[in-house]
């Protein structure tokens, strides 16, 4: 039985990638970007044909032979429902929990993946920044990791780690967990 995870801050999903090729379950990939989702949704396609014997189908989209909303209706509706389209908040959590619990069919999540986007945070980022990435609502988009984590309890998760991480702070900002 392969193993199910989650994707947080999936943008194109690089991790994503990596773990299906390895042979692990996606359930659910959340992103805010839409042309990110996109991609994700097209790799979706493509790792359903291909386990299907179908992967010339997804080189028919590649050589514009199709295009991709035909390459998304040869696909069967929950690999490219897995994509969520949504930016992680405090108003989101509640929605993107349900979406995931759907998708999930009562089944066990076993691993989450993923980290926040690193701007806010990194050291380059915060250098980059006429005010050092104070008051930006990225800093705490960890906590959301969190979040979901006490929500789903799996068994294994990996947050990608960024140098700054702990250092990057905001004093005008509390962020108090109201899930």
């Amino acid at each position: 039985m392969k193993l199910k995870f989650l994707d947080l801050f999936a943008g194109a999903g690089g991790l994503s990638e990596g773990f299906v090729r390895a042979g692990f379950c996606p359930v659910a990939h959340v992103e805010a970007d839409q042309a990110a989702c996109f991609t994700l949704r097209t790799r979706m396609a493509y790792h359903w044909l291909k386990s299907e014997g179908r992967a010339e189908q997804y080189n028919d989209y590649l050589y514009r032979k199709i295009s991709r909303s035909e390459l998304y209706s040869l696909v069967p509706d929950r690999p490219i429902n897995s994509v969520i389209n949504a930016e992680i908040s405090k108003d989101s959590l509640p929605e993107i929990f349900i979406k995931t619990d759907e998708l999930l069919d009562g089944d066990k999540l076993d691993l989450i993946i993923g980290g926040p986007p690193c701007q806010a945070y990194s050291i380059v980022g915060r250098s980059r920044d006429k005010n050092r990435m104070r008051g930006d609502s990225r800093n705490y988009l960890y906590v959301y990791y969190a979040e979901f984590l006490k929500h789903y309890r799996p068994s294994f998760f990996v947050f990608e780690n960024v140098t700054g991480l702990l250092s990057a702070k905001d004093e005008d900002v509390i962020f108090i967990s109201t899930i």
